[in-house]
Parts: structure tokens; sequence; C-alpha cells
């Protein structure tokens, strides 16, 4: 049911910010999801960054609501920027970062919140995704990518350490998108809100360093939809700024680890994966080679050895899928 009649003083501010930039036409699906909340002290804060497509004239039918404030940019400021400003509008202690194109189910700010009230420690709850096209269709969801450690240790709700969410934080980013969680607002102005310095991973970082001091809980009810399309913020970014960050951030967590000498190979055998995995791709990763060379030097010299060794694997496993392929389509023609 739709929350029309404004904010309520009987339970727990909670505030939902929507991060708006050229989504028009997710925006209706995002607002509706967010209104039919069961949770019902909700304040809905959207800040639209100066979009171009039609998205300010969606929004102006949600003026009129009580519980809804729409902020319109007439300069264009960037994802953190504008994530951040929309922190600084909200009264909540609790905060969701609502994507504009993806949508909640109905129970998601109930069961977060429930789970952080339980669980003092934690600063942030995050849930299972679903993955979704543009048309809305489930193509899969984000646990099924999980490293088995995770997939083992979150297999029910569960309450996620500081130290064990850094070291599932520096092999992937787990929490796949904003959408999916809720976070305690002091803890967002202690590690001072989302970089402007990422582009494409400001997430990542966020919760990297959020997971320095702070522990998670998760929480395994899919309740985030996880829009997946050719214009997401990741996609609209080259190869070579994306493979950078990714440095970056997982070589800082690495370094603020202290890790086992398995967890220390591990590492370093990924990050060469990471590598490899891009040399199919267009020659982004060729323009990301000094950065991440750079990078490699300044924390860890002799991950280039674990790099060439992992771009050796992925160019003799692509050969031998190309010989296979030749290989049978030289006995099928002569079958024929």
């Amino acid at each position: 049911m739709r929350n029309e009649a404004g904010v309520k003083n009987n339970s727990e501010l909670i505030s939902a910010v929507v991060t708006s930039y050229n989504h028009a036409e997710y925006l209706d699906q995002r607002m509706e999801s967010l209104l039919n909340q069961t949770y019902p002290n909700l304040e809905i804060v959207v800040v639209d960054d100066c979009s171009t497509d039609g998205s300010a004239e969606v929004l102006t039918k949600y003026r009129k609501l009580p519980n809804v404030t729409i902020i319109l940019l007439e300069q264009n400021q960037g994802y953190a920027n504008t994530s951040n400003l929309g922190v600084s509008l909200c009264r909540g202690e609790y905060i969701i970062f609502a994507e504009c194109d993806d949508y909640s189910e109905p129970e998601q700010i109930e069961l977060l919140y429930a789970a952080l009230s339980r669980h003092d420690s934690a600063a942030a709850a995050f849930s299972r995704s679903t993955m979704v096209d543009e048309a809305g269709r489930i193509t899969g969801d984000d646990f099924s990518f999980r490293d088995p450690e995770f997939r083992l240790h979150c297999s029910s709700d569960a309450l996620i350490e500081a130290k064990l969410m850094r070291r599932f934080l520096m092999f992937s980013c787990v929490i796949p998108n904003m959408s999916a969680a809720m976070f305690r607002k002091r803890s967002f102005e202690r590690i001072g809100g989302l970089s402007s310095s990422f582009m494409a991973c400001a997430d990542w970082d966020f919760w990297c360093r959020m997971a320095e001091e702070d522990d998670f809980f998760y929480v395994t009810r899919p309740l985030n939809n996880f829009r997946s399309h050719s214009t997401t913020v990741r996609n609209t970014y080259n190869i070579s700024m994306y493979l950078s960050e990714i440095y970056e951030i997982t070589f800082k967590t690495y370094c603020n680890s202290n890790l086992q000498f398995s967890d220390r190979i591990r590492f370093k055998y990924n990050m060469g994966v990471i590598w490899a995995s891009y040399l199919s791709a267009p020659l982004g990763w060729l323009a990301a080679l000094p950065r991440v060379w750079l990078l490699t030097l300044k924390y860890e010299p002799l991950l280039i050895i674990y790099m060439f060794y992992a771009a050796s694997i992925k160019v003799a496993f692509n050969l031998t899928k190309f010989y296979r392929r030749v290989g049978c389509t030289k006995v099928t023609s002569e079958n024929h």
C-alpha cells in the first residue's frame, strides 16, 4: 500500500536516497517500489543529477507526496557527489541508496532495518539480489557468482565480522550494487561518504573503507532487483578506468589486512586472473597497463609474476578453445 501519509513518529525514520541520472524509463518502477514498502516511516530524497532524458518530468508527479523530496541539480555533479548530497539532506539515521534503475521488494526496508536493529556491531545490512534485464526479466542472482567461502558463510542469515568482510571484498565486490544495502548514517559520516576519486567502483571503495572497523550483516532473502543494461555506471566507463580502480581499491585493502600466507598467495593469483580476464576484451586493458604496473610495483612487485602466469594460462586456454573449434569444423566439413 502506498505510503501517502508522510513520515510517522511511532517508528525509526529511515531515508532512501535515489540518485537519478538519465534513466527516465525506470524511474516510475523505482519510485513505486519505495512508496509501496511495508515499513511505515520512510522518507525518500531524490537528487536528479542534471538529467537530459526527461527524468525531471517523470519525477514531477511525486513532488506533492509529503514523504518525498525532489532536488533537481542544474549542473552535473557525478555519482559520488550527488549521493553525498542526498545523504546530507536525510533526517534518518538509517539510509539506503536506492539506485534509479533498480527496484525493491516490498519488505526490503523492513527486513534490512530489522537486521541492523538486532546487531549493534553491524554498520550495514545487505541482501541477495535478483538480477534482471532491461525489461525486468529475471536472469539469475548475484549469490551464485560469489566465492565458495562467502556462499558457505552466508548460506543462511549471518553476521560478517569486519576482518572477514575485508577478505571477501579483497576478492570481489560482494555487495553487487548500492541498492542491496542499508547502512547507519554515523558510519557513513565516519568514513567521509563516497569518494569522488573513483568513477566506476566508488561503491566497492566505500564498503572496503567501512569494513576497516565495522561488521556487516547478510540477509539471504532476495530483496533487491539489480538491473543490468548497457548504460549502467560500470558499463559506461572504459576497461582502462575500471581495471585501474579495481587494482587500487583491492591493493589498499590487501595492505591494510593482516593475511595468512595462503590468503596472500590467493590474492596475488586472483589479481593476475582479473588482469588476464581482460586480455580478450577490447584493447582498453592496454591503456590501463601503466597505471596497473605502477600500483603493482608500489604495493606488491612480485605480483607481476602472477600476472604473467595467469595471462599465460588465459592465452593457453583460448588457444585450446580455438584449436578445438577449428578441429570440430574440419571434422564436420569432412563428414559432409
